[in-house]
């Protein structure tokens, strides 16, 4: 899953993000402090907005119908203190309440009744860490160029974090912006050949960034071999 959860509390956004990453600790789950932070950090990749009711400036009810405008198939799921709230926010069509305080068996029944539910995608690619190969089934999945599976490679080590355009000039081309064209392109191919398998779901785009959604690879070896055949120093 990709989740966005927005408070103003510290340690609200900590909690979320440690039961979500429990939840689903292949996901990427991020967090904001306001409706500012929120809406900089928003792509169509995220699935899941847990919305602070109550926080300065745009509150959450105005900010839930600011981003339903934006992503139609968003789920919102309101966080509040003060259930008398959640009247005025039954408006918006969410996806569900959360009463603080709450505990992962709340976010669970959440999940269970989401308006909008979240696909979910059967594993079909295997990697092999060394020497590095990327499988469907049991052919091997070649892309146009070796430099698009090496960028794939490094995606795969970095275990789904996300990865700048920056750092991967870096790594492929000693941060030569030059090349940044050229990384363009490599990334459209890998988009394009993992979509002829019906694997285009795993790669996740936002802002200049990469990553992967390592809960569709299954990973023979150990993530810390790719760097060493590829010599990542």
């Amino acid at each position: 899953m990709v989740t966005l959860s927005v408070d103003d509390q510290h340690a609200v956004r900590d909690l979320m993000k440690k039961m979500l990453t429990k939840l689903d600790p292949h996901g990427n789950h991020m967090t904001a402090r306001n409706m500012d932070e929120a809406i900089d950090l928003m792509s169509d990749d995220v699935q899941i907005v847990f919305l602070d009711i109550e926080m300065p400036g745009m509150n959450g009810i105005e900010g839930a119908e600011f981003l339903q405008k934006r992503y139609k198939n968003l789920n919102i799921v309101f966080i509040t203190g003060h259930i008398e709230y959640s009247f005025s926010a039954h408006g918006v069509f969410p996806s569900g309440f959360l009463a603080k305080p709450f505990d992962e068996q709340d976010i669970i029944r959440v999940l269970g009744h989401l308006r909008f539910p979240i696909e979910k995608h059967d594993t079909i690619l295997t990697v092999r860490c060394h020497p590095f190969a990327l499988f469907v089934g049991d052919k091997v999945l070649d892309f146009t160029s070796d430099l698009t599976t090496e960028i794939f490679a490094y995606l795969v080590y970095k275990e789904g974090a996300f990865v700048t355009n920056g750092e991967l000039l870096a790594i492929m081309w000693e941060g030569n912006i030059e090349k940044s064209g050229r990384l363009r392109q490599l990334i459209m191919d890998m988009r394009s050949s993992l979509a002829e398998v019906g694997a285009e779901h795993i790669m996740i785009k936002k802002y200049g960034k990469i990553g992967l959604d390592m809960r569709f690879l299954t990973i023979d070896g150990n993530t810390d071999d790719i760097k060493e055949y590829y010599n990542w120093y």
